[in-house]
């Protein structure tokens, strides 16, 4: 149908409901307007000519909606616009799809191009029949793009009224790989009114496990139920049941979990691909720039003055005590699952590409920096080199342990700005780290939360510094020749702080305001004495530190908690005993009925075993580790 035609037509319907000059418009904060994904925007140095209090800027994306709800008194045809924005250099990318009441009323709407952000104009009206009562509307991005920016809603037509909302929501579902399991889902809908209970089903096939939810709900059970809020995406995690062998569950820390009720995620870095060796910057950077898991290991020193950008399921792995990229950034930017362990890194400049030896930014997550030392020089001024370690742009669910961390004016940054509010998302895990010769950040975090435990300060100016409204729980610390050990300056908001058996020797520490909160991992088993860590941590802390030298405090009998729990059918499980003892591991059911004996023998030090279920049914099981007199008890749950 041409352009002009449609115009006829839709002046005949405006002239058949008495060329009516009734309308309804919708602006922003006010009645009507229901759920939009993206973000209303009421001050803008850069875009102007909006009406009412600001203008809808929606997110980029397929699917991406805005939707309203109105009350029709009387069955009638009424005519639908919206004033829109739409600059920028792509110009075709802004069409959108009209559903009411979650059915297509039209399939195809142009939001034609305005060459300007700030040239607002009302789209061609479009019709839509409408019986008498209330009704959804939704605005769904077609393009990549996703919409124009959005002004106003108006209808033209007589009758109507702004209704209050019944919020409505999609949810995708799906797997991290189809061939590793099946999903389902129910109740089975186009879209769901706020508060509908969801539940999620996960299978896992033969030879694999199922590990978790991710995405916007996540969830231990294979069977998983939730009441929906807002847009969800989950996604089933299938791992194979070969790569527990392959992985390190001495891991501990905010980067084993996905959220703060402490629903696990499994690190397994690049255990599940290829393991390759690398001998220049140019290998280095093919493997861990690679798409796909894959272990990258190296020896010896590689220098430049470039930055390597890795990717999701990326181990990378210095073997022998001079693992060293000089000058080299590491950035890993919206990228999960990763580990960089046993590397040493040094003198990155802050000039041409390079800006911090490490950089975690853009959303990433489950990111494990483990027995790496980090140093450049305090000769060159503070603003000659940048940080060791930037944490920001919501990264989150990290982990930074036994590393050195020395030499150097500013250390550690987590999150970037005093307006980074997004960055409360952050979370993470300081723990036996040695910090000496640094003049300040260790870390300086606004916003998220932090977990700071058996860590030694020696020797350093500035330590910790709490801003904006951050939440840091200081556990169980050694501060020796420390200036400020904990204090909340530069910023124009305090931070929050949580203050458990430390020792500040001499450095000065703030004691308010109080935060509280408990981490979302078990950790009790690797917590030292505080007075312990002048010895222990510079012994332990920096590359070619041996696993079992960091896995239980001393004298104590450990058995970790399974991974993964819930399982089906296999899972691992970690124990230490201390010297050497006759041990049996046996699993009961919840009857107290024995039914497996996993270890009977003598064993000391870390050890590893798996358990199966195959012909076991769906329940609770008791696994107990007895050595000596001394008995740990761990429940597991097996989910078919």
């Amino acid at each position: 149908m041409s352009r002009r035609i449609l115009l006829v037509l839709i002046l005949g319907i405006f002239t058949a409901v008495g060329a009516q000059t009734d309308s309804l418009v919708i602006q922003e904060q006010e009645l009507g307007l229901c759920t939009w994904n993206g973000t209303i925007v009421t001050s803008s140095g850069s875009i102007s000519g909006w009406t009412g209090p600001g203008f809808i800027d929606v997110e980029n994306g397929i699917g991406k909606a805005v939707s309203w709800e109105i009350y029709v008194q009387a069955e009638g045809t009424f005519l639908f616009t919206w004033r829109c924005a739409f600059g920028g250099t792509a110009t075709n990318l802004r069409d959108a799809r009209l559903l009411i009441d979650g059915n297509s009323a039209v399939d195809s709407l142009l939001f034609p191009y305005t060459t300007t952000w700030s040239n607002w104009a009302e789209i061609t009206p479009v019709p839509v029949h409408l019986s008498a009562g209330d009704h959804k509307i939704r605005l769904e991005a077609l393009c990549s793009g996703g919409l124009a920016n959005l002004d106003y809603l108006k209808i033209l037509g007589s009758g109507l009224s702004a209704w209050e909302c019944s919020p409505q929501y999609t949810l995708t579902v799906g797997s991290n790989d189809t061939s590793r399991g099946s999903v389902s889902y129910g109740p089975v809908q186009a879209l769901y009114d706020k508060g509908t209970m969801i539940t999620l089903r996960a299978r896992a096939r033969p030879g694999f496990f199922f590990q978790s939810w991710t995405g916007d709900e996540p969830g231990a059970d294979s069977l998983h139920s939730f009441a929906i809020r807002r847009d969800v995406t989950a996604v089933a995690r299938f791992l194979p049941e070969a790569v527990l062998s392959r992985i390190d569950t001495t891991i501990l820390g905010y980067a084993t979990v996905q959220d703060d009720r402490g629903t696990p995620w499994l690190v397994t870095g690049g255990a599940e691909g290829e393991t390759l060796a690398a001998t220049t910057l140019e290998e280095l950077r093919a493997g861990l720039e690679s798409p796909g898991p894959c272990t990258v290991q190296f020896s010896g020193e590689i220098a430049g003055s470039t930055v390597i950008a890795i990717q999701s399921d990326k181990t990378l792995l210095g073997v022998g005590k001079a693992a060293h990229l000089r000058g080299i950034e590491l950035a890993i930017n919206g990228a999960r699952n990763v580990i960089i362990r046993n590397v040493i890194l040094s003198h990155v400049p802050d000039a041409g590409e390079t800006n911090d030896a490490m950089s975690i930014n853009g959303g990433s997550q489950n990111i494990v920096i483990d027995r790496c030392e980090f140093f450049s020089d305090r000769d060159h001024g503070k603003d000659y080199y940048d940080g060791l370690l930037d944490i920001k742009n919501r990264s989150s669910f990290i982990t930074v342990s036994n590393c050195a961390f020395h030499d150097h004016w500013k250390a550690i940054l987590i999150s970037s700005g005093d307006t980074q509010y997004a960055d409360s998302l952050i979370r993470i895990t300081l723990h036996h780290n040695h910090f000496y010769n640094i003049g300040s950040r260790l870390p300086l975090i606004r916003f998220g939360k932090a977990h700071i435990f058996n860590n030694f300060y020696q020797n350093c100016d500035d330590a910790i510094n709490t801003r904006m409204g951050a939440c840091v729980r200081v556990e169980r610390n050694y501060f020796e020749n420390v200036g400020k050990g904990l204090f909340s300056d530069y910023s124009a908001a305090e931070g929050f702080i949580q203050l458990v058996d430390n020792h500040f020797g001499g450095a000065s520490y703030i004691t308010a305001p109080l935060c509280s909160f408990d981490p979302p991992y078990a950790y009790a088993d690797r917590m030292h004495k505080v007075e312990l860590l002048p010895a222990l941590v510079p012994a332990r802390a920096g590359t070619l530190v041996p696993a079992d030298k960091v896995v239980a405090a001393p004298g104590r009998l450990s058995l970790s908690q399974n991974y993964p729990n819930p399982f089906n059918p296999v899972t691992l499980l970690r124990y230490y005993v201390p010297g050497s003892s006759s041990v049996t591991i046996t699993v009961y059911d919840r009857l107290g009925k024995e039914v497996a004996t996993l270890v009977d023998g003598l064993r000391s030090g870390e050890n590893r075993v798996e358990f199966r279920g195959d012909e076991l049914p769906t329940g609770i099981y008791f696994i107990t580790l007895r050595a000596g007199v001394q008995v740990v008890t761990r429940k597991i749950l097996l989910l078919r």
